[in-house]
């Protein structure tokens, strides 16, 4: 008989178990609250308990209208005699659902670890916002941060983005933002299983990648509903859909991940090569027979090698040593 998915002989045997506890997933116009509200009873995790940091919320002044922007910042409770990097950091939900809480685990981890600040801003969520919204919330969140150093004891040499499917185009974007408006410069830009191309909806339905979790119908639904016009038409900006830039050059490190039977597998291979032809230090890694949560999977094989991957990344570009 054949397999119910192309590409189930494909997956890797430790991250089968996502898929069964997880079942099949959607997301669209009419459920999309409710997945929402079923995220929120999941996060925040307490990572207090775990790591010696402490979280706080701000709300800050958007840079572009008369909405405030929400900030969920991460610091050691330890205090050091020298300045702290930040990362700042971008959360994935197909820019649909999603909260910077799914951002604490890491960020406590950095800061118990490494004396990182993490900050995790709460962009304002397509239907109800489309771009520039998401843009501007992201950029006026980083942009505080860069105001307030002082106060929050940043270095301001030592600045990571981070990005995670969805909110890895809206890093990837943000980046190309920044360095446009050169008002302040990042040092290391992370870009995880990204959704970078809006373009990637007209494309022929691949064979085998994406048929886990984030499927063809999820990435058109989100690029229309945060674009709120045909995703793949002319016009549309690079701060928006990253892959459409002209040129990459002038971004910062760059580190992608990707799973190879992943929906974004070809977009991601395809921001790598030209990353490096723009002249862009840039490191890649694809993960076989991974899906697009499989990286959430923490014991399995490469979910480790994964974490221990993209961290070496991060404190090669800020020059920071790795504990031992």
């Amino acid at each position: 008989m054949e397999p119910i998915n192309q590409s189930e002989h494909l997956v890797d045997p430790e991250i089968r178990g996502i898929i069964e506890a997880m079942g099949s997933m959607s997301l669209t116009s009419e459920n999309y609250l409710e997945v929402r509200r079923q995220m929120k009873a999941v996060f925040p995790l307490d990572v207090t308990e775990r790591y010696d940091v402490e979280i706080e919320n701000v709300w800050i002044d958007n840079l572009f209208d008369d909405s405030k922007i929400r900030l969920v910042i991460t610091k050691p409770k330890n205090k050091t005699p020298h300045l702290n990097p930040l990362i700042y950091s971008v959360h994935g939900g197909g820019m649909i659902v999603g909260s910077p809480e799914l951002d604490n685990e890491k960020h406590a981890y950095l800061a118990h670890h490494y004396h990182f600040i993490g900050v995790s801003v709460d962009y304002r969520l397509a239907p109800e916002f489309s771009q520039p919204a998401q843009l501007h919330d992201c950029y006026s969140g980083i942009k505080w941060c860069i105001d307030n150093a002082k106060e929050l004891n940043i270095d301001i040499g030592k600045i990571a983005v981070a990005g995670e499917s969805a909110g890895a185009g809206l890093a990837g974007g943000m980046a190309l933002f920044i360095r446009d408006r050169q008002e302040f410069t990042i040092h290391h830009l992370r870009l995880s299983v990204p959704m970078l191309d809006d373009r990637s909806t007209t494309k022929e339905v691949h064979p085998f990648n994406g048929e886990y979790f984030f499927n063809d119908a999820i990435n058109y639904f989100g690029w229309k509903s945060v674009l709120k016009q045909e995703p793949g038409t002319e016009g549309i900006s690079e701060y928006y859909s990253p892959a459409r830039a002209k040129t990459l050059k002038g971004l910062p490190s760059t580190y992608l991940c990707v799973g190879s039977i992943e929906l974004f597998a070809d977009e991601t291979l395809d921001f790598a090569k030209r990353l490096m032809y723009d002249g862009v230090l840039t490191e890649l890694h694809v993960y076989p027979g991974y899906h697009h949560l499989g990286l959430n999977v923490p014991d399995a094989f490469h979910s480790k090698k994964e974490a221990d991957n993209s961290l070496n990344a991060l404190l090669r570009a800020l020059k920071i040593a790795k504990s031992k």
